[in-house]
């Protein structure tokens, strides 16, 4: 994400530092990534994550799309949410809210689970309302008052694997009973890091072709 709006985002013309709020923010990590670059403020609705971003000195605020967004409209440059759209009911309204704190030229950055056949358990565990399909998330957007700058799939490298290990859990009996969430070692982790850095690189440059995940940047037309 930081890569996609460095890469997109233009600057504000008097020189002051934009401001990025993100929508879903849980405890705050993209916030302390942007920090240093930008004005920072998100919005989520457990307390939990909240009272963890007042600690650290964030302005985390409660709220729930689309209705009660505790922000301005044309308040900001960058907003973003990640993987936000698809717990909530509303979500053609809910891109229309986000869009709506936008200044002109600024940007929305979304992701998104994606292929409604991977559903399994885990969905479920995370409270999702629905996977997408890409037509489906590309008619999230129609009435927004936005324009698509990119709109590709992530989660590109490891896809073969993720869609295998999810197909499975749908078929097999002990794969229905419950999530797949196991906490993996350190060196899996790390292997894992550096192939989403090295696809990181690949998507500033333009869309990928396949994935489990959907990821846009859309601007502010006016």
């Amino acid at each position: 994400m930081r890569a996609l709006i460095d890469r997109h985002l233009t600057r504000p013309a008097d020189a002051a530092r934009p401001k990025l709020i993100d929508l879903g923010c849980g405890t705050g990590a993209l916030l302390r990534e942007c920090a240093h670059a930008f004005d920072v403020a998100g919005m989520d609705t457990h307390e939990a994550a909240i009272e963890a971003c007042a600690r650290d000195g964030l302005d985390v605020r409660f709220g729930t799309l689309p209705d009660a967004v505790p922000f301005e409209p044309g308040s900001a440059d960058v907003v973003v949410l990640s993987d936000v759209l698809e717990h909530v009911e509303e979500d053609h309204a809910s891109a229309g809210a986000a869009a709506a704190l936008l200044r002109p030229g600024g940007l929305l950055v979304c992701t998104v689970p994606a292929h409604p056949w991977m559903w399994t358990a885990r969905d479920e565990l995370h409270h999702h309302k629905r996977r997408y399909t890409r037509p489906a998330y590309e008619r999230v957007f129609e009435h927004a008052g936005l324009e698509p700058v990119l709109v590709s799939w992530y989660n590109t490298t490891l896809f073969p694997l993720m869609g295998a290990f999810r197909l499975a859990k749908r078929v097999l009996p002990a794969g229905r009973a419950g999530p797949d969430v196991t906490p993996l070692p350190g060196p899996v982790n790390a292997l894992l890091r550096t192939l989403f850095a090295i696809e990181s690189s690949r998507l500033v440059r333009g869309p990928l072709p396949f994935g489990a995940s959907l990821i846009s940047v859309h601007r502010c037309c006016g």
